[in-house]
């Protein structure tokens, strides 16, 4: 029988007990007392939980009794949230009219209150015959110990798979010490229960090299007890091989510094689950009192541990391949030689252990429970065995279960249940972090999203899951579990949790309270399995992918596979009925994807829902209906294509927190009624057809997250935008149409992201002075700078005090910065076009820390003294576009971090500055600099030119002739992609590219024949050739058949490089590629 956590439900549903009996509740006749009495045995029945769940692992009475407590919880949760939903639907319970109908009601509740308190106090009796002690569980019992002490030998012959981790780690011990800040440097090994840390620190411990470069060596088991008066008496113990004698501290602390002095050690710590620095920190001053290159080996499940610790490296343990797998299985099932006897268990054990994910113990385990069965239906049982049961006589889990129980017993009781609520995701399957804490939110278990994600982390720091995907820039978005873990957590949630795979076998139980469908869209028994599961909390419905090919549907095509026959559209329409009626206590329902074009109105029979989420159905709209659902705080549609709009009834959901409506592209307005939403706190519209945003979306208040990206046709943001005090993030990215900014817009105190900000024509929008105020982060682009009226309004911006900004663009209008003055623009503006842009620009000065930097569209001559200074040191990368009058560039050789530069149609510079001393540069770009006519060594810099450069393009540079490099091998010695396009006057390039892999030129014929025939792209694997005038083709086919034989790929089309039609001739608008080379390479 599985653990049971009912500490978590019962301190939950304890606390909304006691909110319960001081408000209108409690005065309903009769109820009060019987609500007072209910709170009160729950309190004296939560002092005993902790001493409870500690032993039920020994004894199964207590699981029994937890088991039943639990129930009672969920129900009494139930009867709670029901009572509170007649509550918001009526009226207050006190003020509800004295009809027959309320009188009822009335009633009823009372009766079942009764029925609850009786249940818990039978309950409540039983717990005597326990002796269960109040407060901390009993020293003896798991989480204490749990796991043998270990030791620091280990027989080689019997590990696989490690010689790499081995090496790894050894290399970092005998390593040079000064990298280290202090004379000790330590390493942690993280890695789940039974992946084999311990068995790497035994290997990397005995190893002759090591044995060689430490003075002294010794392991300590440390478990999860950090005592560090007895770690130091084992230190001493094992260092002197005598037993140590002395109590105090004192005198412990002198002995162990004696016995490390001046020598260097490896000091092994094994099982460590210490999460306080300072315990750590007490026994790391004394260790450092060693010799230079001393080291510490830690192993531990946690990458918190392993944080605390200030870990130097952190070696983080993979599984062991199927193959190295198999060795530990084959060696523990077979007698010497008995697998060759037996090829058909070889065949069904090798599909075991690809079970074990990796996992050596369990390979182990499970080998050594193979040993004495020899008919093939016994090896077949277990391969079959969809979940691996302790109480299963297939599999011995004797060794594996403590090694896993153990990372499972030190969580606390509601990660426990966080835990417990992940069985409900298939194994195989990844689930989005924001998803999983929007469900527990659901679920109660946590109070807000972001402290879901907290959860999230911790459970990913203990190797409890695992990261699923990360997206381009680092951030973790899907979570998985690994395969073993998975059946821990079914273990440890036993019956409360079901899977349904509808394709195959399915496994539920009428008690479950969470469940996972894998929906196929075709099964006829799905609606009748659902309608047992009647006190479901959550349902995870997963459409499979496999569906589709398994009927010859590729996912492209999926919209046509949902234009099924009548019958299976009645299948789907008779599985939703039956979520809507049976499955009153539903929380949390995920239908992503299910195949259907119209919510029910039954929806409405869900009172306790939370979390409903319909991302990527067919919806058209929803019922109005839906606005029934009292109780809902999230609501997702992302996807929903065909959504064109929302009833008026979406403004009664008062306890929607999160509403997803992103990529509903046929979404066109939103209703009125959305400012009734006091307690919205996420919008998201991104992606959606709206012009216009209802002026009663002003009136949220509390709204802290509007995500608007790519709302193409958006004109303008509220009026009275400055109303939502509450708002932290605004997302215009990509609202191109966005044509000014509202007035008072800086009365947005709490706004720290901000992508885009658009001055207007009126005097009435919001202007630069609007920014001063907000202390914004991030990314800022500030659009239609031509409208500015005054430097000083530019100054008001206080963009030099915004230290949180990362990324700053300045754009002025391309059609404005063209346009020549005449006098009556210069009238207008009230002085001289082109000073008024100067002095703007000074204005806008940014703050020094900043990393990206554009600006696009200035028309002034000159730069501003903080350009030409190049007073922003840390920049990243710098973009600077459409400088139609500038004649001179900044000296941008002292951008030492600068790793990005672009620089793009300066038509007055002639001369470039020294690119070649940036010593981090890795791309440049270079397009539209017609006064350009030589790349000379002289405007490199002295000694290595360009030592990062990875990628170069030089595009319509019309007048470009000549471009030389240095002498040496200095020159371009990391360049492994170079783009020359219409560059039509060069007649001289560089003599070699020895690292050019990718090239793409559409120069003249005999200049690229010339440099193919002297093999100045000797490692070229990818090539695109365009405009070339070939006069001699034969010859051309020649040089490419002999210089090109490594090139792996060629172009024949791309992607045409767009530039003003005043820059480029006839021909440059038309690519031309040499499709002879392809048909070469074939």
């Amino acid at each position: 029988m599985a653990e049971v956590v009912a500490s978590s439900i019962v301190r939950f549903v304890s606390d909304k007990l006691g909110a319960k009996v001081s408000n209108e509740l409690g005065l309903l006749k009769g109820v009060g007392e019987e609500l007072k009495r209910l709170e009160s045995t729950l309190a004296a029945i939560q002092d005993v939980l902790e001493d409870a769940e500690a032993r039920q692992v020994k004894e199964k009475s207590l699981r029994v009794w937890l088991r039943k407590l639990k129930d009672v919880a969920y129900d009494l949760d139930d009867l709670l949230d029901e009572t509170a939903v007649k509550a918001l639907t009526k009226g207050k319970v006190r003020g509800l009219p004295l009809t027959p109908k309320s009188i009822r009601d009335r009633h009823k509740i009372a009766r079942e209150v009764k029925e609850m308190r009786k249940r818990l106090d039978a309950i409540a009796e039983e717990r005597a015959a326990f002796h269960l002690r109040e407060g901390t569980a009993r020293d003896s019992e798991p989480g204490s110990g749990g796991r043998e002490q270990t030791g620091s030998l280990v027989d080689e012959s019997q590990v696989y798979g490690r010689q790499q981790d081995k090496e790894q780690i050894i290399g970092f011990l005998l390593g040079d010490s000064t990298e280290h800040k202090t004379n000790l440097g330590v390493i942690a090994i993280v890695g789940l229960g039974g992946l084999g840390k311990t068995t790497l620190a035994q290997l990397v411990y005995n190893d002759e090299g090591v044995r060689r470069h430490f003075e002294r060596r010794t392991w300590v088991y440390v478990s999860d007890k950090f005592d560090s008066k007895s770690l130091m008496r084992s230190i001493i113990e094992s260092l002197s091989a005598k037993e140590f004698t002395l109590r105090d501290m004192d005198p412990t602390q002198r002995e162990l510094v004696e016995q490390i002095r001046g020598r260097r050690f490896l000091l092994v710590l094994d099982d460590v689950w210490n999460e306080d620095y300072e315990l750590w920190d007490r026994l790391r001053i004394l260790l450092s009192n060693g010799a230079e290159g001393s080291k510490v080996v830690v192993t531990t499940r946690s990458r918190r541990v392993a944080s605390v610790m200030n870990a130097d490296d952190v070696h983080c343990l993979a599984g062991l391949s199927d193959d190295d797998c198999w060795l530990l299985f084959e060696r523990r099932a077979f007698e010497s030689g008995g697998s060759a006897r037996n090829p058909s268990l070889v065949a069904i054990g090798k599909e075991i252990v690809r079970r074990c994910g990796g996992m050596p113990l369990a390979a182990k385990a499970l080998g050594s429970s193979m040993r004495f069965k020899r008919e093939v239906s016994q090896w077949v049982a277990v391969r079959d065995n969809e979940i691996w049961r302790p109480s299963s006589a297939d599999v011995d889990d004797d060794q594996i279960l403590p090694a896993l129980m153990l990372s499972y017993s030190h969580l606390p009781p509601r990660l426990k249940q966080c835990f417990a609520y992940c069985a409900m995701i298939p194994k195989g399957k990844t689930m989005r972090i924001e998803t999983l804490a929007q469900l527990w939110v659901a679920e109660g278990l946590a109070e807000l999203e972001d402290v879901g994600s907290q959860y999230v982390d911790q459970l990913l720091s203990r190797s409890l899951l695992e990261i699923g995907k990360e997206e381009a820039h680092g951030a973790v978005s899907l979570v998985k579990m690994h395969d073993v873990i998975h059946d821990l957590a079914r273990f440890v949630a036993g019956d409360e949790c079901s899977i349904m795979d509808v394709c195959g076998s399915t496994a539920t139980s009428p008690g479950s309270r969470y469940a996972s469908l894998l929906f196929d869209g075709r099964t006829p028994s799905v609606a009748e399995t659902l309608s047992h599961l009647r006190k479901l909390r959550a349902l995870y419905v997963i459409v499979t992918e496999g569906i589709f090919e398994k009927y010859g549907v590729r996912v492209l095509d999926r919209k046509n596979f949902y234009q099924r026959s009548a019958e299976e559209q009645d299948e789907d329409e008779r599985v939703l009925l039956a979520m809507f009626s049976t499955m009153k206590p539903l929380r949390a329902l995920h239908l992503d994807g299910f195949p259907m074009k119209a919510l029910p109105a039954a929806v409405q029979n869900l009172d306790h829902l939370r979390y409903l989420d319909l991302s990527g159905t067919d919806l058209r709209t929803l019922p109005p209906a839906i606005g029934r659902l009292h109780n809902l705080q999230i609501l997702k549609l992302p996807r929903c294509t065909g959504l064109e709009a929302l009833p008026e009834s979406i403004g009664e959901l008062v306890n929607l927190v999160t509403l997803d409506l992103c990529l509903c592209r046929r979404l066109s307005s939103l209703p009125d009624s959305i400012g009734r939403m006091g307690n919205l706190r996420n919008l998201d519209v991104s992606g959606a057809c709206i012009t216009t945003l209802p002026e009663s979306l002003s009136s949220l208040s509390n709204l802290q997250l509007l995500k608007l990206r790519y709302c193409y046709w958006l004109r303008e943001l509220p009026k009275n935008a400055q109303s939502m005090r509450s708002l932290t993030h605004l997302d215009i990215h990509g609202c191109y149409g966005l044509t000014r900014m509202p007035a008072a817009f800086g009365q947005l105190r709490q706004l720290r992201m901000l992508p885009r900000y658009v001055l207007g024509e009126g005097d009435g929008d919001g202007g630069l002075e609007e920014l001063g105020t907000l202390n914004l982060e991030g990314e800022l682009y500030i659009g239609n700078l031509q409208n500015l009226r005054s430097a000083a309004e530019a100054g008001e911006a206080n963009l030099r005090e915004k230290r949180g900004l990362r990324s700053l663009t300045l754009n002025w209008d391309p059609v404005s910065s063209l346009r020549q003055e005449d006098p009556n623009d210069v009238a207008a503006m009230g002085g001289d076009h082109t000073e008024l842009v100067e002095d703007a620009l000074g204005s806008l000065r940014p703050q020094p820390d900043l990393e990206e930097l554009r600006i696009e569209g200035y028309a002034g001559k000159v730069l501003p003294g903080w350009m030409m200074d190049c007073s922003i040191p840390n920049l990243v990368e710098l973009s600077l576009d459409s400088f139609i009058r500038c004649e001179k560039l900044p000296a941008l050789e002292r951008l030492s971090c600068l790793k990005v530069l672009n620089l793009s149609r300066f038509p007055c510079v002639e001369c470039l500055p020294r690119l070649g001393q940036l010593p981090c540069l890795r791309v440049l770009r270079l397009e539209t600099l017609p006064a350009v006519k030589r790349l000379r060594s002289e405007s490199y810099g002295g000694g290595c030119a360009f030592p990062a450069l990875e990628e170069l393009r030089l595009v319509f540079m019309s007048d470009l002739e000549e471009w030389s490099g240095t002498e040496g091998e200095d020159f371009l010695p990391r360049l492994s992609e170079l783009q020359l396009t219409d560059c039509p006057k060069l007649g001289a390039l560089p003599s070699t590219f020895p690292f050019v892999n990718r090239l793409t030129m559409n120069v003249d014929d005999r200049l690229l024949l010339t440099h193919l025939e002297r093999g100045a792209f000797p490692n070229l694997k990818h090539l695109g050739i365009c405009n070339c005038d070939l006069d001699d083709e034969a010859g051309m086919a020649q040089v490419l058949v002999q210089r090109l034989a490594s090139v792996e790929s060629s172009s024949r089309t791309g992607r045409p490089v767009t530039c003003p039609p005043s820059a480029a001739p006839e021909s440059a608008m038309v690519t031309q590629f040499v499709e002879f080379i392809e048909s070469m390479m074939e």
